[in-house]
């Protein structure tokens, strides 16, 4: 009798454990889910400040030289130079991730400075990015046969997105249920 009742004891002690567990376990993935939905940007570091200005209003306006920016859009071009590298970006709006809305049309194009060598393998046109760095003016280089005034980047840090932007841009989803395999 008295082993019964420590049995039902011990089961009943097991079953809080278990509730308090799955409990804990419920609110820590509920607030680690709610940290993750909240958007913060892959290249400005907590606490720097950066101006609202676009590529569209440098070319505009003028006058946002030495102003941190963040700009980001599809490569066009790189070229690497003896001490730096020039790549020209085709500009995109951003998400409040600072993630290339690339469905949207692209706005006008800006030359981002890169001291040292990039490689063109990697930074190859088509690759989206998204650049940190300050407003250094503007500079005639030709599109073609046309001669195009660009808006000039001086960066202080690149973020290369993958290749596909299908892994990088497309909604959340969730899927909540068991599977069974056979």
């Amino acid at each position: 009798m008295l082993t019964e009742r420590l049995t039902t004891l011990s089961a009943a002690t097991s079953a809080k454990r278990l509730k308090k567990t799955a409990a804990s376990f419920v609110v820590a993935v509920g607030l680690l889910l709610g940290l993750s939905a909240c958007s913060t940007s892959v290249i400005v570091p907590d606490g720097v400040e950066v101006a609202p200005v676009g590529p569209a209003h440098v070319l505009e306006r003028g006058g946002h030289e030495g102003e941190r920016v963040v700009w980001g859009g599809e490569i066009v071009e790189v070229e690497n130079l003896a001490d730096r590298t020039l790549i020209v970006v085709a500009s995109y709006p951003l998400d409040s991730s600072d993630r290339p809305r690339w469905r949207d049309q692209a706005g006008v194009r800006f030359v981002a400075e890169q001291e040292g060598f990039l490689e063109p393998l990697t930074f190859s046109p088509g690759r989206f990015v998204t650049l940190l760095g300050r407003v250094d003016g503007t500079v005639q280089r030709p599109v073609g046969q046309y001669d195009y005034r660009h808006p000039l980047l001086q960066t202080e840090d690149i973020y290369l997105w993958p290749a596909d932007p299908y892994y990088w841009s497309g909604p959340v989803r969730w899927n909540v249920g068991i599977g069974f395999g056979f």
